[in-house]
């Protein structure tokens, strides 16, 4: 029943992939092609400036394509070569430095705190910065437009792990979107190209780790990290 259940999820994972590809690419083809016929079609009554105009718009396009192309490699590169044991002092206070960089100049109360003895981390460091700093600029966009907005970076041992979480208190993910999140290529944001989340998965997965996002009470979300614990 196991591979059953993975080997659904994993089919369900592609579907998304696949439908994302071919709408994104399939509507910048479209646009890109309708564009050019205009302007071949049209390029003896057309004046320069409205040449000119019509070659933007066509490189607009193509730019989308290679933003979302560069965006695929950077899923393909996220890759954790090695581990290493680091204290999980010298981690967390590296975890609060990029947490407060993460919302200088921004009115977003922070808050901090770790309930664990000292140990030592088998981790990636730049690995695990990376997937944090995905997971702040999360919970920025999440509260962007609560009234009172508050993101917490916790830390607490847990069955031979350390985890660490970023908490907001945002909306919290709608329930249709709930098992999309950590999807290739989902996102809700404009702009976006939807790749922190799985990127993330992708890296932990590779060092063993765990992560989980949940909606929290009475709103925001909870978004925890499982490190190993050494010895």
């Amino acid at each position: 029943m196991p591979v059953m259940t993975d080997t659904t999820h994993l089919i369900e994972d592609m579907e998304h992939i696949f439908s994302t590809l071919r709408h994104e690419f399939g509507n910048t083809v479209n646009t890109l092609n309708m564009t050019l016929d205009i302007l071949i079609s049209n390029y003896g009554a057309f004046n320069d400036s409205t040449k000119l105009e019509f070659l933007h718009r066509a490189l607009e396009q193509v730019g989308r394509q290679h933003r979302f192309l560069d965006a695929m490699r950077s899923y393909s590169r996220a890759v954790v070569v090695d581990t290493k044991e680091i204290p999980m002092i010298s981690l967390w206070k590296e975890c609060v430095g990029l947490a407060k960089a993460r919302l200088a100049g921004k009115q977003i109360s922070f808050r901090q705190y770790i309930q664990s003895e000292p140990c030592n981390i088998l981790t990636n460091p730049s690995a695990i910065y990376q997937i944090l700093g995905h997971l702040f600029d999360n919970a920025v966009d999440a509260v962007t437009t609560t009234e009172s907005p508050e993101i917490e970076l916790t830390a607490f041992k847990h069955s031979g792990s350390l985890v660490v979480q970023v908490i907001d208190n945002g909306p919290g993910i709608p329930a249709e979107n709930q098992s999309k999140v950590i999807l290739p290529f989902f996102t809700t944001r404009e702009g976006r190209v939807g790749l922190g989340l799985s990127i993330s998965r992708k890296m932990l997965s590779q060092m063993e780790c765990r992560f989980e996002l949940i909606n929290r009470l009475p709103s925001g979300t909870k978004a925890s990290v499982w490190l190993k614990i050494c010895g």
